[in-house]
């Protein structure tokens, strides 16, 4: 495939052609069975990966790779040279490398909260977006990243039940 029916096919079946960050990610694409295949970088006349991600790791091979040149050329990497990495016309039809976004590992976090005012009602939106942004505020402080939170909306539709019969706390 040329390289913008790759693309193509990569954003509707993955996420995008592969975007290579760092040296392991480049030694993955070594096990290609292939002389040459698209990745995601593409030269207009500055380098970019199609994902939008910043470009700061590079494997270029040793070949001339038009860089003066004006005409926008695609990217790609061969796992016969080391995984190196070449510009080529874009129209070129060979294989490609998607990537998407590996399993995802979900967690359960029951949370007990005592609200000062008891006028505030938890399974509010409004305040059920405040608590979720203070929570991620505070994972982040915390140097945690990558982490989504969202609220578990029990059978009711509610997602805090006040605890009974000792406690009158809400127990998200």
């Amino acid at each position: 495939m040329s390289s913008s029916s790759a693309q193509k096919y990569c954003r509707e079946n993955f996420i995008d052609l592969a975007t290579v960050r760092n040296e392991i990610q480049n030694q993955q694409l070594q096990s290609l069975d292939s002389n040459w295949a698209w990745i995601g970088l593409f030269r207009d006349p500055n380098f970019y990966w199609s994902d939008g991600s910043s470009f700061s790791f590079s494997h270029f091979d040793d070949v001339d790779n038009q860089n003066g040149s004006e005409r926008v050329m695609c990217g790609v990497s061969s796992p016969h040279r080391a995984g190196r990495w070449r510009f080529l016309d874009c129209n070129i039809r060979i294989p490609f490398v998607c990537y998407s976004i590996p399993e995802v590992k979900k967690q359960v976090v029951k949370l007990r909260i005592k609200l000062d005012d008891s006028s505030v009602d938890p399974n509010d939106p409004a305040v059920k977006a405040e608590l979720l942004k203070k929570l991620q505020d505070r994972l982040k402080e915390k140097g945690v990243s990558g982490v989504t939170l969202k609220w578990r909306e029990q059978p009711d539709g509610k997602v805090c039940h006040k605890e009974v019969p000792q406690r009158t706390t809400p127990a998200c």
